[in-house]
């Protein structure tokens, strides 16, 4: 039998739309069509269960006393007196260099400072008795010898006094004898006759001034410009008989004569001005040793004890910085613990900051380990942390708590971690430096509702949970749910929504 063929078929493109709708349909009904789960999914029970979220990390063991201690001045190593292994107490000498340049600028500083001292306390206990009475000693001395000086001074201005009248007498009879006319030598010889005359008259009268009214002072200082006019008149006079016709016709003993008293009134010029001089210096020894008993008896300026203190800090400077110079040479232990390793040898040159030997408490003993900021905002101080130790093995479980957590951060590898302390718990044969594998317990729930975390599925900000209907056919409905702890495991705490013992689907292949 011949089947007839529509006739919409005899064209091929009629035949590819049916050949689409075909595969269309067939999509279709495998998207939308009854599903079959049985094998797509897996399910569980929602159960109760006790949960607990912990962070890990893995650190190093660390002293609480790690020190590198080193000289900070430089010299040849005198003594080491510890070795590895020894234990030492605070304040302890550990080792030193060659001090003896250094004590020696200490000790001088010390002296400097007791003298500084000690002048600061004399000034501000003022004088002694025994000061006092030396000084007034000085000052009875001085005037003594000032008394001395003016009642000597009479004798001296009275043979000045003969020295001027000698010599007037002198030049009036060689000026009777042969300066009688009107010549012009005779007339220099009688006007410096005149002159001497004065200087006698003059001299006279301060004398007895001096002897009358004490103007002793003005009397020397007198007989001193007196004596100077006199020697000179006496040398203009002996030129006078070397002149013309004088040079034959005075004698040579009366030209002697001349020369004679020049030398008398030049000696008591001499004596004068001696006397002069003794009694300025006299006078100068009287005021300076006033001025002092009046210093020495008067309280001390403000401005004098400011000075005398500001001696005695910078002589306590002195000493101070002497001091440091000196402990520079010197290492001494800053706390107890135990000295770990020794790097200097005596003999050996030490520079400043070098490393000589490490101190560190080997009992007192934590671990640090870095935690990322993912986890470090999950951590508080005094959580519970469980140690496991790579040089004890993994089977051995030790306690402890969170000490501290470093509120600055730090990169590592490109990750924001802090640094975490906790303390250990009756930990034998640790040392510093092992390695510390941390479980840090941040939450514990017990005896609470819990689903793996993949049975909990977010959408538009919401959780839900598939709840299986039929367990043969594996189909099920979304219900929204309230979660809690996220736990270790793989595990979530489900706070409301479900009941225990309900079956879920905990995973669905995609």
């Amino acid at each position: 039998m011949k089947v007839k063929i529509p006739k919409f078929l005899k064209r091929k493109r009629n035949i590819w739309i049916i050949i689409i709708l075909v595969v269309v349909a067939i999509i279709g009904y495998l998207i939308f069509g009854p599903k079959n789960n049985v094998g797509s999914i897996q399910t569980g029970l929602a159960e109760k269960q006790n949960l607990q979220e912990t962070v890990l990390s893995t650190g190093q063991v660390v002293s609480g006393v790690d020190l590198n201690l080193s000289f900070q001045g430089s010299g040849i190593v005198r003594s080491i007196s510890v070795k590895e292994g020894d234990k030492v107490y605070q304040g302890q000498i550990l080792a030193s260099l060659n001090q003896s340049s250094a004590l020696a600028v200490l000790t001088s500083a010390r002296g400097s400072l007791v003298q500084a001292q000690a002048a600061y306390d004399k000034l501000l206990n003022g004088a002694s008795q025994s000061d006092v009475q030396a000084l007034e000693n000085a000052v009875s001395a001085a005037k003594v010898n000032l008394s001395s000086a003016y009642n000597n001074s009479l004798s001296t201005l009275n043979s000045a006094y003969t020295a001027i009248y000698n010599a007037y007498s002198t030049v009036t009879t060689l000026q009777n004898n042969y300066f009688s006319t009107t010549d012009q030598p005779s007339i220099s010889v009688q006007e410096n006759k005149g002159y001497m005359g004065d200087n006698l008259a003059k001299a006279r009268i301060s004398i007895d001034k001096a002897n009358s009214a004490g103007e002793t002072d003005l009397a020397i200082s007198n007989l001193s410009n007196y004596l100077i006019s006199t020697f000179n008149s006496l040398q203009i006079i002996r030129d006078q008989c070397d002149q013309g016709g004088y040079y034959s016709k005075v004698s040579a003993t009366d030209k002697t004569s001349i020369d004679t008293q020049k030398t008398a009134v030049s000696t008591a010029m001499t004596s004068v001005n001696t006397l002069q001089n003794s009694v300025a210096s006299y006078k100068a020894a009287l005021k300076t040793a006033q001025d002092n008993l009046s210093a020495k008896q008067e309280k001390p300026r403000q401005e004098d004890i400011d000075s005398a203190k500001g001696m005695v800090l910078s002589a306590q400077g002195q000493v101070d910085s002497a001091q440091t110079a000196l402990n520079n040479l010197i290492i001494i232990a800053p706390l107890s613990g135990t000295i770990t390793q020794v790097d200097a040898k005596v003999g050996e040159l030490a520079t400043p900051s070098k490393e000589v030997m490490v101190l560190q408490d080997v009992g007192n003993l934590h671990a640090e380990a870095d935690v990322s900021e993912a986890n470090i905002a999950s951590l508080q101080l005094g959580q519970p942390i469980d140690y496991t130790f790579d040089a004890l093995g993994p089977d051995e479980h030790f306690a402890g708590k969170v000490l501290s957590i470093n509120p600055a951060s730090t990169i590592i590898s490109g990750v924001v971690d802090y640094l975490v302390k906790g303390s250990f718990e009756n930990v034998p044969n640790i040392k510093p430096g092992m390695t510390a594998n941390m479980t840090i317990l941040v939450a514990k729930k017990d005896n609470v509702l819990a689903v793996p975390s993949t049975a909990v599925i977010n959408k538009n900000n919401k959780q839900y949970i598939r709840v299986i209907d039929d367990l043969k056919k594996k189909t099920y409905h979304e219900v929204q749910v309230q979660t809690g702890l996220q736990a270790d495991g793989g595990l979530i705490e489900i706070v409301s929504g479900i009941s225990e013992g309900q079956e879920i689907v905990t995973y669905m292949k995609p």
